[in-house]
């Protein structure tokens, strides 16, 4: 009986340690499949994800310009699975934007959505949330102030439903943030110029399709990559660049290349 217990325990132990450990989030993205997810649990999810951003796989755009609009996305990731989309767009003196949209097991569930909007010269501060079943929106609600302390002291309101927003499809929204993030279709930018100061360079880039985005990359930490720009830029005009970097106050940052890369030769494409 002894040796049975021992061998119990064992096969308990064994069984643990083959399990590794979870995600933080894991329970929460499998917990409850197939029960329809009401406001309140959609909210308590969404705030568990807000609350271990750093945990999870983080992938980040360019911060992309159309005329005197900017825009930039992040996407967090679980297990190569989105669970979070951040779009960040500002038209200067017209509105400022944070769109949030929250996933579970691959399908949207919650789109929040904050706003600064002006109007004739008077800022007007803008939350709204819409939940979403199966891809569909089923709630809306929203509220709105003069400012942004007093927004946070203002309780919701439902929005009465419409066949508009019933049917509203996200799918391309959807493929516009990961386009975004991954620098394809209309965000697919080459080479255009590089511009240099005495205080740092930038990289331009512009979009193939003519009036497209545009953006700049701030060069703080030359690199033989970037000398090899500076010296030809012309050799990689229209080129799409192989290089990395890193969003800092709200601006695009480049990332040296490593140092057994000489030059932007075997990197233009």
């Amino acid at each position: 009986m002894k040796l049975l217990s021992l061998f119990c325990l064992l096969s308990l132990a064994i069984i643990s340690c083959n399990q590794g450990p979870k995600h933080p989030q894991a329970d929460l993205v499998n917990a409850r499949i197939g029960t329809p997810m009401t406001e309140a649990t959609i909210l308590f999810y969404a705030d568990s994800i807000d609350a271990t951003l750093n945990t999870y796989e983080k992938n980040v755009s360019l911060v992309y310009q159309l005329g005197e609009a900017t825009m930039r996305v992040e996407k967090y990731s679980l297990n190569g699975k989105p669970v979070l989309f951040s779009e960040f767009k500002n038209d200067e003196g017209i509105s400022n934007r944070i769109k949030k949209y929250y996933f579970k097991n691959d399908s949207l569930i919650l789109l929040n959505e904050g706003a600064k909007v002006t109007k004739e010269g008077t800022d007007i501060f803008e939350d709204r949330r819409i939940y979403l079943r199966n891809n569909i929106p089923f709630t809306e609600e929203y509220r709105s102030s003069a400012s942004l302390s007093a927004l946070k002291s203002e309780h919701f309101q439902h929005k009465k439903k419409t066949i508009s927003s019933q049917t509203k499809e996200y799918s391309n929204d959807i493929k516009s943030l990961n386009d975004a993030v991954n620098g394809a279709d209309k965000f697919d930018l080459v080479f255009d110029n590089i511009i240099s100061t005495p205080e740092e360079s930038h990289i331009l880039l512009k979009s193939k399709v003519p009036n497209g985005y545009t953006a700049s990359i701030s060069v703080q930490t030359p690199d033989a990559y970037v000398d090899s720009l500076l010296k030809d830029p012309l050799a990689f005009k229209g080129e799409k660049l192989n290089i990395k970097w890193e969003v800092k106050d709200k601006e695009a940052v480049y990332v040296p290349v490593a140092a057994n890369v000489t030059s932007a030769n075997g990197l233009k494409r």
